[in-house]
Parts: structure tokens; sequence; C-alpha cells
């Protein structure tokens, strides 16, 4: 426990003395020993380091570039590995430094490694290195999700042995692209391949050189440009890029799966093009593992500023001359203490995800199933952060809408997530499909695929949907095992009355598209989302059971996963009586409700303790609400006079003097 730095005293005593269990221990524990020393390495580099300093100035546009390029640069410096993971941390510090890092130097190179040959390992290195920044480019101005609408087109001439790359108007121009505006010298590009046959063999993937290494001047027939400063993450340069037939070497077609040859052969040894398609796309796939563990890391800065604050701002009393924390209300506790419950179910999912992809090759049934499980995590956890970082906003009242309080930096810089690596409402009908799938294979007899076992409970929906709330106390209601069985039944019905409405639409003539895009509302979306919530409460009580927990954590965690899966399943009341689980006298909603009202109330005591296992250190925290002193005011009158300007009259003040 040296490893870990101690906090100092101070207002948020008071409830740190109260907790039930080790917050040291519990760290070590949840994350362990060799992830908290990264950690610790890193934030010991980053308080050190004068290029991560926080600037007292507002930057502009080209100075937050600059100053984020040269953080990346500062940590690429360093050999070893001693930070880990480093990229996914810093978003605690500054969220456009981990993608400017990423994108070059691993998405970009990953892809090459998984989508070239021999020819193309030359890059890799480079990539690596420094040398070369690369870009991802699949967004077009007018195609977003639909990839398949994709118009940039290369068609190979056999006359030049190379692919002439062009865009056919605006509206095809790749956008977007994160380090494309100004810093990219090569873009991971994918065009419609034409051969000289006429035939369009669909999206294939390219390493296309578009400015000059020395010069960073754009190449001959490319028209680059930035796209501007945008809501946030302005560290990282997004930019848009046409191509004025510009002619690519053949050999840059990475060409694993398909390939030209020099007089304009193209051979596949995927034959499918669904398939081939798919594994054209790993690049997306990657990117999106890690994003339920992003949007966490929003979420956990986020609370730790909320709940420190609430803990100390005091409002009201039971007496004029009494006043208490406003974490003591009952309607803030409703607010924040379930988003802390979702941090550690979040936080324990998004790791257990990361292994599950890192550890193996995985099978074809494997991808899928992960697949579908992203498809619905994903959105779920980018929304889910988004409405903690809104509810942290407003739980800490005016104070909370200082540019210094970082909550608007936080909700602007978490808001994309719902878009990029694919936009929610469209990936979530990725994982409806699979779910529908299995359904329709399991009522053909075919069985339920899922090797995963994130839908094996499947195989017994039957007796699932048979089953009925019998639970006649709180106690009993908030049970782990009870509140299981109602996320499963919850899952099975809606699989079961969102397939039926598939069937019904089918019968009157609907196409697959119309079939897809009329059982979206009240039926697959929320398939997809319950799915994704039984996912993560599942793979929650799993990690309770680690024997590495003592029985102080273990009971603290139980009651976390207990406020998480009851809030889920609070939200879909009416279900459970419209779907029979419930009956009008069975008060399953008087037990629920109260189940979460008196967790909230035991995890009063807990709560700023639960905040300091896994809230970053306080020069990466940066907000004078959340410092671990919990010195708020101090902090405040710290930021207010320690801008000079906050004290001079305006420039302009001589016009004051004219009448309004």
């Amino acid at each position: 426990m040296e490893l870990i730095h101690n906090l100092p005293n101070g207002p948020l005593d008071e409830y740190r003395k109260r907790a039930s269990f080790n917050w040291k221990s519990l760290k070590l524990h949840l994350e362990g020993e060799d992830f908290v020393q990264s950690q610790e390495n890193l934030w010991k580099f980053i308080k050190n380091s004068s290029e991560f300093q926080h600037s007292k100035e507002s930057l502009t546009l080209d100075e937050t570039r600059k100053r984020a390029y040269r953080q990346v640069l500062a940590l690429s410096k360093i050999k070893d590995d001693k930070f880990g993971t480093w990229a996914q941390w810093l978003r605690f510090y500054d969220a456009s430094i981990g993608p400017i890092r990423r994108l070059s130097q691993e998405v970009v190179p990953e892809a090459i490694r998984d989508l070239g040959t021999e020819r193309h390992r030359k890059f890799i290195s480079k990539f690596i290195d420094g040398t070369f920044l690369g870009c991802l480019c699949f967004t077009e101005i007018a195609h977003g999700s639909n990839l398949k609408g994709l118009k940039t087109s290369a068609t190979y001439d056999v006359s030049t042995g190379n692919f002439i790359l062009q865009t056919p108007n605006f509206e095809a121009a790749k956008c977007w692209s994160g380090l494309l505006g100004k810093t990219a010298t090569h873009a991971l590009l994918y065009a419609q391949l034409i051969t000289p046959d006429r035939i369009n063999h669909g999206l294939h993937p390219f390493i296309v050189p578009i400015r000059d290494p020395e010069t960073r001047l754009p190449l001959s027939g490319i028209i680059v440009g930035d796209m501007g400063e945008k809501i946030g993450l302005n560290g990282l340069d997004n930019g848009f890029l046409l191509f004025k037939n510009y002619s690519l070497p053949r050999e840059y077609l990475l060409n694993k799966i398909a390939d030209v040859s020099k007089d304009g052969i193209y051979s596949t040894n995927v034959k499918k093009q669904e398939k081939r398609f798919a594994k054209f796309l790993s690049p997306l796939s990657t990117g999106r593992v890690g994003i339920t563990l992003h949007a966490t890391m929003f979420s956990r800065l986020a609370l730790t500023i909320a709940i420190r604050y609430c803990a100390v701002r005091k409002q009201f009393g039971p007496n004029e001359k009494e006043e208490i924390p406003v974490i003591e209300y009952q309607v803030q506790q409703g607010r924040l203490f379930p988003h802390i419950a979702a941090l550690y179910a979040w936080t324990i999912f998004g790791y257990n995800i990361l292994r599950m992809s890192d550890s193996k090759k995985l099978s074809m049934a494997e991808s899928s199933e992960m697949h579908a499980l992203i498809s619905a995590t994903k959105p779920l956890s980018t929304w889910s952060s988004q409405t903690a970082i809104q509810d942290c906003r407003e739980a800490c009242g005016g104070h909370g809408y200082l540019k210094a309080s970082r909550l608007g930096e936080m909700r602007a810089s978490n808001d994309p997530s719902a878009t990029y690596e694919g936009e929610n409402t469209v990936l979530i009908q990725q994982a409806s499909n699979w779910l529908l799938n299995q359904w329709d294979n399991f009522k053909r007899g075919k069985g339920i695929s899922s090797p995963l076992e994130t839908a094996g409970f499947l195989k017994t929906a039957v007796y699932i949907l048979s089953q009925k709330f019998h639970a006649t106390t709180v106690e009993e209601t908030l049970k782990l095992d009870n509140l299981l069985i109602m996320h499963k039944w919850l899952t099975c019905y809606y699989l079961m009355k969102t397939y039926e409405h598939t069937q019904n639409l089918r019968k009157q003539g609907m196409n697959s598209f119309e079939i897809r895009n009329n059982s979206q509302m009240f039926f697959a979306r929320s398939l997809s989302l319950i799915y994704a919530e039984h996912a993560v409460v599942k793979s929650f009580m799993n990690r309770i059971e680690d024997p590495i927990f003592v029985k102080s954590e273990r009971c603290v965690l139980k009651k976390l996963c207990a406020l998480f899966s009851a809030s889920c399943l609070e939200k879909r009341m009416a279900d459970f009586y419209a779907g029979g689980f419930a009956t009008v006298h069975s008060k399953l909603d008087v037990l629920l409700r109260t189940g979460i009202v008196s967790l909230n109330n035991d995890l009063l005591n807990e709560a700023v303790t639960l905040i300091d296992v896994l809230a970053p250190p306080d020069f990466v925290v940066n907000s004078p609400l959340g410092m671990s002193d919990g010195e708020i005011y101090k902090h405040l009158e710290e930021n207010f006079f320690g801008d000079a300007k906050n004290f001079e009259r305006p420039s302009w003040w001589m016009e004051l003097k004219s009448n309004l």
C-alpha cells in the first residue's frame, strides 16, 4: 500500500472516517498492483514534466494543438513500458492526447499489419517511431455510418500501374479524420476499388501518402484542410480531404485479403463480399473495445469533483443556525449515488472486455458475439457517461458551470463518443440483429451460439419467461441472484416481443430494410440496451466472487452492484407489469424503489472513500471543486484572485460612458 499516495487532511475527513473499508486495499484488489504502479508512474512523470504544467492563460486553437503534440512527444521519448496503457489514463488530464498517440502509433500500424502483406512492413516502424503520422479515413461529408455508400474511388490504370484516386464532389470529401487537419503524413484510406473492366469491387483499404513528411505540405493531387474549432477535443486536429486524379502506386493497396495484379486482374481469398467487407473494418472494431473504458474515465473525473464538492458544500438544515452538506439530502444521493454504482460496474466491465479482446485470437462465433456485445455496450456506456456528467454539473450548482470546474470540458470531450467508431443508434441495431438471429435459430431448433456466455441463458428462455416476482421484502428483492433473474427475464421478454413484431411486419409484406426500420423504437433498441445491462451486471457479479476481496470490500461492492442493477431495472418497471412478471399485488415497484433509497442511504458513509479509490491525483483533477483536501472555497478563492485580468476594467470601458 506504500505504492499509493496518502490523502491530505481536511473537510472530507468526516466522511472518510465513516467508511467501512480501506480505500488503498480496495484499489489494489480492484485494479491490481501492476496497474496501479503504471498509473502512479504516469502521474509522477506528468506532474514533473514542463510540458504538462497547467496553463494559466486561455490558449488559441493553434496553441492548444501545439501543446497536445508536445505532450505526446514528451511521452513518446520514453522507451520502456513502465506507463502501460498511458493513452487511456491521460483522458483524465486532456482527452485529446490519447487519440493523437493511439491513432498514429497503434491503430494505423495495427491495421497495416492486419490488412497488408510483407511489402507494407516497412511502413509499420515509421508510424510507431513517429517518422510518419497516420490518420484513419472512413467518413465522408455525406456518408458516415453507411460505409458502403462512400464515394471516393480508386480506379486501377494498367498503363501506369497506379490507382487513380478521385473525389467526385465535396459531398464525397473524407472528413472528421483525427490528425488529418494539419499534421498527418499518411492516411489509412477506404475507397471503392474499380478495375479496368469497370467492375466496382467495393470498399478496400489503402495506405496513402498525403503530405511531405519534411515540409508537411500537401502532395500534388490532394486538397487537405482543417475543419476548424470543435465543441471539445481541440488538441486533436480533424480535417477533410479531396483527391483530384491522385496517382497512387499499386503496391499501396493493403492486399492481404484482396489484390489487383499488374495487368488489372482482381483476386481475393474471401469470396463473399460481406465477409470481405467485415474483415476490412478491423480498425473500427478494435477502437470500440476501449470506448466503454474511456467513457467511464470521464464519469470517474466528474464524480470525483461532484462527490467531494457535495460532501463539503452546505445548504439549509434542521434550523436556521445549522446547515448540512448537500450530500446528506435524499434527492442528491438519488442523483449521484447510482452513478457511483454505474462507475464501478462499467470500470469492472471495461477491464474485463479489454482482457477478453487481448487474451486470445477469437473464433468466428466469438468474434460475432463480441461485435454484438460491443455494439450494445458502447452506446449504453457513452450515454450513461453523458447523463452522469450532466448530473454532476447540476449537483455542483452554479460553481459547476465555471470553466475551472472542468465539468463543461468533460461533457464536450465525452459527447463525440456517441458518434465516432459507430454512431450509437446505428450500432445498436447490429446488436439486436445478432440477438434476433440467435432467437430465430433457437426457434428453428439450431440452438444458441454464445461461446462468450453473454446470451447463453436464452437456451432456457421458456423457463425464464415463466418466472414470477415472489419477493416480499426489500432484502429479498435486492439479493443479487434475484436481480439477475429479473435482467434475464427482461432480456427474454424483449427478445420475444421484438421477434414477434418483426414476424408480423414480414407477414404484412415488408422487406428486410423496412422491418429493421420499423422495429427500432420500443423494440430492438430497448432489447440491445437491456442485453448490455445484463452483461454488465453479470460481469460485476462475477468479479465480486474474486477471493482477493476481503469481507468489507465484498460487502460494499455487493451494495454497489445491487444499486446499479436495481436502478437499471426500475427504469423498466412498466414492462415487468405489462409482461406479467409482476402483478398489481406484488408491490415490485414499492420494494425496488424502497431498496434503491435504502442502498443510497447505506452508501452515504462510503461515497467519498469509494471515489478516493478511483480518483486521479489533484494535479490531474485540476478542479477547485474536486481536490482531495476538500478545501473548495480556498481553491475557488485562489482561482478568482489568481488571474489579474479578473480585476481589470474592460478594454472598451470608454464605451460604457455612452448612454446605453
